[in-house]
């Protein structure tokens, strides 16, 4: 049976943490020597560690140190919305971890053509980095709502392995539909295969995330070889009362089926709020959603104080709706395809939905 590790860690304790890995692997049946390694975490955007945007450095310390000590060579990387990978991971603090550890970055560069034939309509993908390059890949995505997918945990983090510029044409293609998005998620992540997923949620954000949330204390750490059920528990964990489109595709094709969860200290994850983009998705005929995205779908407004006129929005924008007139943002709301990249992007937490 699939397992999910759930531990309660109330700080980032590098001791703590290799704690759990040590007593996750085990419970796992999970080993690995002399290696060559992948570390994915969540590097959108170049943010601190207190802003609760991306993987935190001692998660990657603490399975920097447990590989290492096994012999592996450890690479650190993933593709960022629109930054360079080295810029965040030294805004983030992992850059530092990097160089004091022995390890070394995977700049995600490369253009990888993977094909996939999977549950979505489209067979080919261009990926950074070649997954087939390395003998393990620990998936590390950071515990945040997200305004298109809900939560960004196990599986929509293996999205980081579409470089920036296809992640835009990605959301163009498919991004209209929430569930067809999904599916697209779901062939990335089968193409991809991590073998285990570690999710960072000692410290997260509810609200509206990934960048611009409520910053949370959730104290909560979580492994799996199966991103499905570790995701799905998440969600349970939190109280969701409906799967999120990713885990209702998955449990539709039969990837999410029974698993034990196994708890070294469960938080109690309390007053979480979701995005409030999430309210109006649903399984409707074709002219209904039309109809609903018009009347009901929440569109990026700009809160003009806080915007610095940068135009990170327009130059992540897939659709290209958004102009600087007079060096603040313009969204044309009539061919907006809502899938709130601006808000996902703006450095300054300057576009709300």
């Amino acid at each position: 049976m699939k397992k999910v590790i759930v531990g309660q860690c109330s700080s980032y304790d590098v001791a703590k943490v290799e704690e759990f890995l040590h007593r996750g692997f085990q419970a796992l049946d999970f080993t690995m020597r002399d290696a060559r390694v992948l570390l994915k975490p969540n590097l959108l955007s170049s943010k601190p560690p207190e802003k609760a945007v991306t993987t935190h450095p001692v998660i990657i310390q603490a399975l920097g140190k447990y590989l290492r000590d096994r012999g592996c060579e450890v690479y650190v990387g993933d593709s960022p919305g629109y930054e360079s990978t080295e810029k965040v991971l030294n805004k983030s603090g992992i850059m530092d971890i990097v160089r004091e550890n022995g390890l070394k970055i995977a700049p995600f560069e490369q253009r990888v053509i993977k094909r996939w034939n999977g549950i979505s309509p489209y067979q080919e993908f261009i990926l950074g980095e070649d997954p087939a390059s390395y003998d393990v890949i620990i998936n590390v995505p950071k515990f945040k709502t997200h305004a298109m997918m809900g939560l960004t945990l196990g599986v929509k983090n293996t999205f980081g392995f579409i470089p920036s510029k296809e992640k835009a044409r990605w959301h163009l293609k498919a991004g209209r539909d929430r569930l067809l998005f999904a599916s697209l998620l779901i062939d990335i992540h089968n193409a991809v295969r991590p073998s285990i997923t570690m999710l960072d949620g000692i410290s997260g954000m509810d609200k509206d995330g990934p960048t611009s949330g409520r910053v949370r204390q959730f104290g909560l750490l979580a492994m799996s070889k199966d991103a499905y059920v570790l995701d799905d528990a998440i969600e349970r964990l939190i109280g969701l009362s409906a799967p999120l489109p990713i885990g209702l595709i998955a449990k539709e094709h039969g990837l999410i089926g029974e698993y034990e969860t196994i708890a070294f200290g469960t938080p109690a994850i309390t007053d979480f709020i979701m995005s409030n983009t999430m309210d109006t998705d649903g399984r409707f005929p074709d002219f209904v959603k039309k109809i609903l995205r018009k009347v009901f779908v929440k569109k990026p407004k700009l809160q003009a104080d806080l915007c610095k006129g940068c135009g990170v929005c327009a130059e992540a924008c897939p659709a290209h709706v958004i102009t600087l007139p007079e060096g603040l943002p313009l969204f044309d709301h009539r061919t907006c395809i809502h899938c709130y990249c601006c808000q996902e992007m703006c450095p300054e937490g300057a576009i709300k939905v």
